[in-house]
């Protein structure tokens, strides 16, 4: 296989791209992406997605050795308005001269990738778009719009290619920002039904999380560090495999929230207060998704850790593994800052002595 459009995306220059300016707006832009990946599951599509490389969201197929990419960038704002065709041809002052507008960046995106490869890029927003429908292309837009974008592009962009418009896409998703989260796992829902069928009874919020936790941390992974195209795949990139691998692991595993109603008696009966046991409570289900995701390297090294002390400190009952462990807190948790706060790294403990008793 050729690898020639990895090759290329690894080539091209990294404009020059604030990411998400707000938690929000990027658990937004995420759980798009999170939707897309599962529409195209289910129509059985082959997809390689990466996040932060060149724009937002890279769609890419087939996973093997890519042929087409679709460079996504997600615009968001609170109020449910539509947006103008200005704004996005807009040009802020800079220091020199003016700043790209937001369709010159995307413009961008078809430099640096050869003939033979088909190119997109899709403006995603969540409010409807002023001057066209919820799916469209430039190229289809009203004549003085369509001469507008030339108009601005040409101005700002040397060798604008007008018949690169048919590959510039309107997208508007038509879920609010508050209302993305419910839309998603309304989307896992369907997705598990598909593969698992109907009463399946698996913890759908558990895998939603695993999977929200790969793509940030591909997401996090400094652009500038990616050096080969295996590279990019490894840590830039989220695909098909993944998505069916990690369904069957959560389907397949054996590790449940330990009985808190017993858990709780026995540290009460240790000395343990009410306000801790509280504390405790809380961090479980959070920890139960860490300890069962193997993706996540750090919580499968503290996982082995604790797994280590049990089988060296043989503890006789919960409180006193807890006691063991607590007092080599900083030896268990070395280089995993995460786990080194007290409840969580208990609550990971517990989960650790319930699986190994």
């Amino acid at each position: 296989m050729s690898q020639q459009l990895l090759e290329e995306m690894l080539k091209k220059p990294q404009r020059e791209n604030a990411g998400a300016d707000t938690n929000l707006r990027f658990d937004y832009q995420k759980n798009w992406a999170f939707c897309e990946m599962i529409k195209k599951h289910l129509e059985g599509a082959d997809y390689l997605v990466a996040f932060e490389y060149h724009d937002d969201v890279v769609f890419m197929a087939p996973d093997d050795d890519p042929q087409t990419v679709d460079f996504c960038q997600v615009k968001t704002k609170k109020s449910s308005s539509s947006i103008t065709l200005g704004f996005y041809l807009a040009r802020a002052k800079a220091k020199e001269g003016r700043k790209p507008s937001i369709l010159g960046k995307m413009y961008q995106n078809f430099d640096g990738i050869g003939a033979g490869h088909k190119v997109k890029t899709v403006l995603v927003s969540n409010v409807p778009f002023s001057f066209c429908g919820s799916n469209s292309c430039a190229a289809d837009l009203k004549e003085n719009d369509i001469e507008k974008i030339k108009e601005k592009l040409t101005n700002e962009i040397p060798d604008f290619d007008e018949g690169r418009l048919s590959n510039m896409h309107f997208l508007a998703t038509g879920v609010s920002l508050d209302a993305m989260q419910s839309f998603l796992m309304g989307e896992v829902s369907k997705l598990f039904k598909t593969e698992l069928g109907e009463g399946h009874g698996i913890n759908m919020h558990a895998w939603t999380r695993l999977v929200q936790d790969e793509i940030n941390r591909k997401n996090n992974i400094d652009s500038e560090t990616i050096s080969s195209t295996s590279d990019l795949k490894l840590k830039k990139c989220v695909d098909r495999k993944f998505l069916t691998d990690t369904i069957q692991l959560v389907a397949s595993n054996q590790t449940r929230a330990p009985d808190m109603a017993l858990v709780n008696a026995e540290l009460k009966d240790a000395g343990w207060s009410v306000i801790d046991l509280m504390k405790l409570g809380k961090k479980i289900s959070n920890a139960v998704s860490d300890y069962t995701n193997p993706t996540n390297g750090d919580a499968q090294q503290l996982k082995q850790r604790l797994e280590h002390l049990f089988h060296s400190a043989v503890p006789g009952t919960l409180p006193e593994f807890l006691t063991i462990a607590l007092s080599q807190v900083e030896t268990l948790t070395d280089g995993l800052s995460l786990y080194g706060e007290k409840f969580y790294f208990l609550a990971f403990a517990v989960i650790a002595f319930n699986e190994e008793i």
